[in-house]
């Protein structure tokens, strides 16, 4: 079931950019990315809240079950609003092996990074996951530089903005879904929230994500994309940061006000980043530019779960039973956040101060 939905997911999150991107001039494309993002960031908003709420009042089902009508109302919205797009000329054969390829990498890689604590980070079968993760992954570069029609089109990598902007967005997701997997623990299981408090209070991030987003967007239309995607990513650590020095006494504002930090940054980053992106693709590349965005997510989503959660579970387990061990274990993980977070802002700084209205 869970892979049934990530099928639909990967198929929106793939062609939702690209639509945008077509339907609008260059000189508006940051602000387009910007209400889309600002769109994402409202469900993500009610999304936690709703979801403990309804956890709470009924059960976890009720969370898949409220989908149902939504899903079916955005079905008949996209039927009714979304115009026909003329398919490309060129037939071009999926790449079912670099896919599976790929596939096999990833889930090897997570994988080994979810179980090093419980095997043995040197144990036989950990050790061969990672290298099978690498065997793979070098595999698939391999194939994709020489066929024809490639699943991942490396020649997109050519152009240093288009390099830098796939490097940062990564960097940003691994943050991204480092938050989001660390904070639950800290907020339920260290200080014994609610679910819906909890949830409460991690829509503070994406509430402040969807202000900041179209601002930012229409902002990188004027001046590049180059500043506001630094700042971003410079204030995303600070607040990785300040997340890393709650602790078992600190207040809801404290935690809200954290979290409000770490959304400022994101949507900063996320709507420049993205136009910086498709903007230097081709035209006729952008469907994939648009897919090596969601890959880009799917990718840092991956990484910082696998890498948080195995600072996280490696902690615990050395730490045992020791009262407060969440608390211990929590900081390292979101502190190693804060540094890929100002790596990525390395890459933004570095990216060259390319206009987000080209286009090739």
């Amino acid at each position: 079931a869970r892979c049934l939905q990530a099928l639909g997911a990967a198929m929106l999150s793939a062609n939702s950019p690209a639509i945008l991107t077509k339907s609008f001039p260059s000189t508006q494309r940051g602000q387009a990315l910007g209400m889309q993002a600002t769109m994402t960031y409202l469900g993500l908003t009610v999304g936690p809240s709703l979801g403990g709420w309804l956890t709470d009042q009924f059960s976890w089902r009720a969370v898949f079950l409220i989908n149902l009508p939504v899903g079916l109302i955005a079905l008949l919205l996209s039927i009714r609003f979304i115009r026909r797009d003329q398919p490309s000329q060129i037939k071009e054969p999926f790449d079912w092996q670099g896919a599976l390829l790929f596939m096999a990498g990833l889930v090897a890689l997570l994988l080994g990074l979810n179980q090093g604590h419980n095997w043995g980070w040197t144990s036989p079968i950990i050790l061969g996951l990672l290298a099978a993760s690498l065997y793979f992954l070098g595999l698939f570069v391999r194939r994709e530089r020489r066929i024809d029609s490639p699943m991942l089109d490396f020649s997109l990598f050519r152009h240093r903005l288009f390099s830098a902007a796939i490097a940062a967005a990564v960097l940003n997701y691994i943050c991204v879904y480092s938050i989001l997997f660390l904070m639950p623990f800290y907020l339920i299981q260290a200080r014994g929230f609610t679910p819906s408090m909890a949830g409460r209070l991690l829509s503070v991030e994406p509430l402040v994500m969807a202000v900041v987003a179209p601002i930012s967007g229409t902002l990188s239309d004027r001046i590049g994309v180059r500043l506001p995607s630094t700042l971003g990513m410079g204030i995303l650590a600070l607040g990785l940061y300040l997340l890393s020095r709650l602790g078992a006494g600190s207040s809801s504002a404290a935690i809200a006000g954290a979290l409000s930090v770490c959304g400022l940054g994101i949507g900063a980053f996320i709507s420049p980043n993205n136009s910086a992106l498709l903007g230097s693709a081709p035209f006729n590349r952008q469907g994939i530019a648009a897919g090596l965005l969601a890959t880009a997510r799917n990718v840092g989503m991956v990484l910082g779960v696998g890498l948080s959660g195995a600072i996280f579970t490696t902690l615990i387990a050395h730490y045992g039973n020791v009262p407060g061990a969440e608390y211990r274990a929590i900081p390292p993980s979101l502190l190693v956040a804060a540094g890929v977070a100002l790596l990525g802002m390395s890459i933004s700084l570095l990216r060259g101060d390319t206009n987000s209205n080209s286009n090739h």
